[in-house]
């Protein structure tokens, strides 16, 4: 880990853990200079793909501007600029909740309609389903990160990865995609969409994946059927559930 980079970048500066999120890496807010920082770090390369998918998105999508980026070997240590505005989860509009969607919606349209034509990066279902197994072989999900419903209707993470490949969706509308389009991880100010953070798991994806985790975020954040109902009204669309299911159930075995 390229210690003496970091160990200089925080030099006079305020430091503060960010809880926010489920990606398990770590995540330091840093202020100075009167601007504000994040140092992402985590072990292995894990970090490489959100740091080419920021510069490949640069002056596209509103994203973070990169800093420093370092792959050590053992750490990948990844350094951005806050975005304008704040997530739309804060407390300020949070209580909101048409509020929250209107912005999530916008957020969503902007990455549906962008033209993947030159989008070097595919996440399509058949890698998604790669990496589960990965995960699955190398014991880094288990049953007991699965929630308890799926415990009990599935067993075990083979059980489910089995039913995954079984029901396998035959058919993609291929988009951009986030990659883990919940709430935190989108920006805004003054009522308009100001980028994205958390782009690792982005490229090329089913158009019904990043509303299926848009769902799941709403669900989680708002326990209320409202909430996705109001959802599908701004995007003018009929749900299709069983998609959106399928692909809540796929998130069980990601990290």
């Amino acid at each position: 880990m390229d210690n003496t980079y970091i160990k200089e970048f925080i030099k006079n500066a305020t430091v503060n853990d960010i809880n926010i999120g489920c990606s398990g890496d770590s995540v330091r807010e840093i202020v100075k200079d009167n601007d504000i920082y994040y140092i992402k770090q985590a072990k292995g390369n894990k970090l490489d793909r959100e740091y080419f998918m920021f510069n490949y998105l640069k002056n596209k999508i509103p994203v973070p501007e990169v800093i420093y980026f370092n792959y050590d070997g053992a750490y990948s240590t990844l350094i951005t600029r806050k975005l304008d505005g704040d997530m739309i989860c804060c407390d300020e509009i949070f209580d909101d909740m048409h509020r929250v969607i209107d912005l999530a919606a916008d957020a969503l349209k902007m990455l549906q309609e962008y033209d993947i034509n030159n989008c070097p990066i595919y996440n399509n279902l058949d890698i998604k389903l790669s990496v589960a197994k990965y995960n699955i072989d190398n014991k880094l999900v288990t049953k007991e990160d699965m929630n308890e419903e799926n415990q009990k209707r599935f067993g075990s993470t083979e059980n489910l990865y089995k039913y995954l490949v079984d029901n396998k969706i035959n058919e993609e509308k291929l988009c951009l995609s986030h990659g883990d389009l919940s709430l935190p991880n989108i920006f805004f100010k003054n009522d308009k969409v100001t980028g994205f953070i958390d782009l690792g798991d982005s490229g090329i994806a089913d158009y019904w994946y990043d509303i299926a985790i848009l769902v799941k975020s709403l669900r989680r954040n708002y326990e209320s059927k409202e909430a996705e109902e109001y959802l599908f009204k701004k995007l003018d669309i009929k749900p299709n559930y069983k998609t959106i299911n399928y692909y809540i159930l796929l998130t069980e075995l990601f990290l």
